[in-house]
């Protein structure tokens, strides 16, 4: 009888030892600080850089890795207390292998992030944005809490023609027709910031996208040539951007003027 009791304690004691281990993974789950996942597109400070000269535009503006050392990521790393990764790619909107290579890219940073039980926040700017959407397509969104995509082309039907024309390989031409919002997409979140008077993007028409625009001023009566190349870069340039999309941010107002 004292060897049945015991029989009957070790499923017991083994269901305990397995729930007690269980409650710590979930609980490592929950505590793991984001990983920010940063995808850029055709760096805008090269378009910048003849019109405005050198002395206003830096080297190190233009260099690759302007959106993983923009205020506005600096402000996401301090609210999640993680680390920054960026996508790395030759940023030339017709390198049909590189833009390939980069979908496949963040597909592998994200596989690895759910291997390891890690939340992941998606930060793209432009053309990034469009390779971390077709990455989420292709069912790598599993552990991304937020995807935050600044001037991001999708509102801009002629762009997505292009560019689905240049990269006949990749499913842009569906882009056009209708895009999946965040529940589609399997993530927590989507924002989408723009600036209103942006030629290269704009609001994006998926249900459940929180879409967030900024109205700054232009220089003169109307917006100039740098005013319109600037308003590409506006959701990323100002830290009170951080303020729209982290909720209980502490960081200024977004910008109303340049």
């Amino acid at each position: 009888m004292i060897r049945q009791a015991a029989e009957t304690l070790m499923p017991i004691r083994l269901r305990t030892r397995l729930l007690a281990s269980l409650c710590l993974l979930l609980a490592g789950v929950a505590t793991a600080a984001p990983r920010i996942l940063v995808v850029e597109g055709v760096n805008p400070y090269r378009m910048l850089l003849p019109i405005l000269g050198a002395a206003a535009v830096t080297a190190a503006a233009w260099e690759d890795g302007y959106l993983e050392r923009s205020p506005l990521a600096a402000a996401l790393l301090r609210t999640s207390g993680g680390e920054v990764r960026r996508i790395a790619w030759s940023g030339v909107p017709t390198d049909q292998t590189g833009l390939r290579a980069a979908v496949d890219g963040l597909k592998a940073e994200l596989a690895a992030a759910e291997a390891e039980a890690r939340p992941v926040w998606l930060l793209t700017h432009s053309l990034g944005s469009v390779i971390a959407y077709l990455a989420l397509a292709e069912g790598g969104g599993r552990t991304v809490e937020s995807f935050v995509s600044l001037a991001a082309p999708f509102g801009r039907p002629p762009i997505l023609q292009w560019l689905a024309q240049v990269h006949p390989g990749l499913p842009l031409a569906t882009l056009a027709a209708g895009m999946q919002g965040p529940a589609g997409l399997g993530i927590g979140r989507w924002v989408n910031v723009y600036t209103i008077w942006d030629p290269l993007a704009g609001p994006i028409r998926a249900e459940g996208v929180e879409n967030r625009a900024l109205r700054p001023l232009p220089s003169g009566p109307l917006p100039t040539l740098a005013d319109l190349i600037l308003a590409h870069t506006l959701p990323f340039r100002d830290v009170g951007v951080a303020g729209l999309i982290v909720p209980g941010d502490a960081s200024p107002a977004p910008p109303t003027g340049r």
